[in-house]
């Protein structure tokens, strides 16, 4: 499965958020494929990797198959997981 992932600007990040893309990459395994999310490309999942609450990343223009998961907080691990996981089943 192909995931595009796109982050915010940076300006205010309260967590590393690429070990957070990380950590999903190690959790999801081989079978997923990541790359920052590009227009004009489909992908299966977005993961939108804001560094705040804000979640200010822009993703118009960018499609998606399964779904838009939006991350402002480390804490948003589980959900991102366990979401990702239902949809595949």
């Amino acid at each position: 499965m192909k995931v595009g992932v796109k982050y915010c600007g940076g300006c205010n990040p309260r967590y590393e958020r690429g070990k957070f893309v990380d950590r999903v990459k190690k959790e999801l395994g081989n079978d997923f494929v990541f790359e920052v999310a590009k227009e004009g490309f489909i992908y299966d999942f977005l993961l939108i990797i804001g560094g705040c609450t804000n979640c200010c990343a822009n993703y118009k223009g960018i499609q998606t198959k399964q779904g838009i998961f939006f991350v402002k907080d480390e804490r948003d691990y589980e959900k991102v997981i366990d979401a990702i996981r239902k949809i595949i089943q």
